[in-house]
């Protein structure tokens, strides 16, 4: 068997689900909570102090529990998102870079792009970018912000999103303190009822390989108790926290995630999970992983397979790239990263606008460039309709061979079908001399026009009442 174009294929897809559960039944995992532990004890588990063998039949239970889709709750019943199944997509922001990287003005005489620590002014930047770009759904904690104490970080941050924008957010949870702050924040937002419905998402990540933090373990089992959703991601490094194939990278990444949906759903049954991968290949000259290539966008589609055979929704791929600054090749790759996914069919299209080198850094010229090629993304995601007007049986006999559409009413009726009319858009094509006589700037100076504008007319929701507003303010600025 070759693991080619063919990867995500039934097949492939089954040969590598069949090895992963091998694996957990006769390998194991290391979980390193002792709660979390006893519980898969209790559900049937073999385990040696914190190493767990997992069998095949307590994955087939989980995953006859665990929801093939739910609704994620908005602020607003209008804003509510769903995900998972036929038609539960949603694309989320760029989320934990610690650098930013600002673009240098030709006048400045400086070579290249500047890169400098993550500020919460560039967080505040980005919770107003993805307010106003309605090619995101969810709006995700960009940025580091470095210049605030470790210990004000999360709370700060998570007080700018909510109040900046309406969106989802994806909320932080990192060590066990951040789930205090989330059920406090969401308390205050919806009341001590909040968690009866699927309504905070967190992205937890694995500990590859085949281990799942003590932390990790610890937020996913409270919040699964809440009936809340975790994207329990793995990040298999190919030759170096992963065997040097594809096939291999991805059994690793199975196994890991499969362990953690076991746990969730021991915690819960029928508790929301997100199957997550981001996996890539590592460079063994330099130990770098290896986000730019053909095989992280091969392993993309690959997750979406296995996820889907597991019947999960599913996080995979991002607009993610090796570059350094906002260039030809950061945008192809972003894109190969991001469409491999969503065209395989992927829910939860998380870091799908402003990330660079190999997610450490997050730039707003790019923020706004990714957020018009995930406009573009979602109208290829549509099908073609196929009604009497769209398959213009009429007019083609009308026109005949040799014919002409341009003078036809059918064409003046659809004439602006294709324009793209979300606001803000894209500058319209123009001739190269126009183009010239205007300036000539390329995408990235347009791109820092825009987001100046963006920012400048940005205006912030106003759905949260005055007692709300307070307590919010009160818990989260303290």
């Amino acid at each position: 068997m070759t693991f080619g174009a063919e990867l995500p294929e039934a097949a492939s897809v089954a040969a590598v689900h069949e090895s992963a559960l091998r694996v957990l039944e006769t390998t194991g995992v290391l979980i390193q909570d002792d709660e979390a532990v006893g519980l898969l004890r209790a559900r049937g588990a073999r385990c040696d102090g914190r190493r767990v063998w997992i069998q095949a039949d307590l994955v087939q239970r989980a995953l006859a529990t665990a929801p093939s889709s739910f609704v994620l709750a908005g602020r607003r019943p209008e804003l509510g998102l769903p995900l998972g199944g036929a038609d539960g997509r949603v694309f989320g922001s760029g989320s934990g870079a610690a650098y930013m990287v600002d673009p240098r003005p030709p006048a400045s005489g400086a070579a290249g792009p500047a890169l400098r620590p993550g500020t919460l002014a560039d967080l505040v930047a980005t919770a107003k970018l993805g307010h106003q770009l309605p090619a995101l759904d969810f709006n995700s904690d960009c940025m580091e912000p470095l210049d605030l104490p470790e210990g004000v970080r999360t709370r700060r941050g998570t007080h700018a999103r909510l109040t900046l924008s309406d969106k989802a957010i994806e909320w932080v949870a990192s060590v066990d303190e951040d789930l205090d702050d989330a059920g406090r924040i969401n308390e205050i937002l919806f009341g001590a009822d909040w968690h009866q419905r699927p309504r905070a998402l967190i992205v937890l990540n694995t500990s590859t390989p085949l281990q799942l933090s003590g932390e990790t373990a610890r937020i996913l089992l409270r919040w699964a108790r809440l009936g809340q959703p975790s994207c329990v991601t793995a990040c298999v490094m190919g030759g170096t926290t992963g065997p040097a194939t594809l096939a291999g990278v991805l059994v690793v990444q199975h196994a890991e995630v499969l362990a953690a949906l076991v746990l969730s759903q021991a915690a819960r049954e029928g508790s929301p999970f997100v199957y997550g991968g981001v996996s890539a290949m590592a460079s063994l000259r330099t130990g770098a992983a290896l986000f730019g290539t053909p095989e992280f966008a091969r392993l993309a589609r690959a997750t979406v397979g296995l996820a889907h055979r597991c019947g999960l929704p599913v996080r995979a791929g991002a607009a993610i790239t090796d570059a350094h600054s906002v260039d030809p090749r950061a945008t192809a790759e972003s894109a190969a990263g991001l469409s491999a996914a969503a065209l395989a069919g992927g829910h939860f299209l998380f870091q799908a606008t402003g990330m660079l080198s190999s997610f450490n850094a997050l730039s707003l010229e790019k923020y706004v460039l990714d957020a018009d090629a995930a406009v573009a993304l979602r109208a290829a995601l549509n099908d073609v309709p196929a009604g009497d007007d769209e398959l213009a049986e009429d007019v083609i006999a009308a026109a005949g061979p040799a014919g002409e559409y341009l003078g036809q009413a059918h064409t003046r009726r659809h004439a602006r079908d294709f324009e793209r009319p979300e606001p803000p858009a894209p500058p319209a094509p123009e001739p190269f001399e126009r183009w010239v006589a205007a300036g000539g700037e390329d995408a990235v100076a347009v791109a820092a026009r825009r987001v100046q504008d963006l920012l400048d007319a940005h205006e912030p929701p106003d759905d949260l009442d005055a007692v709300t507003r307070r307590q919010l303010d009160a818990y989260c600025l303290a």
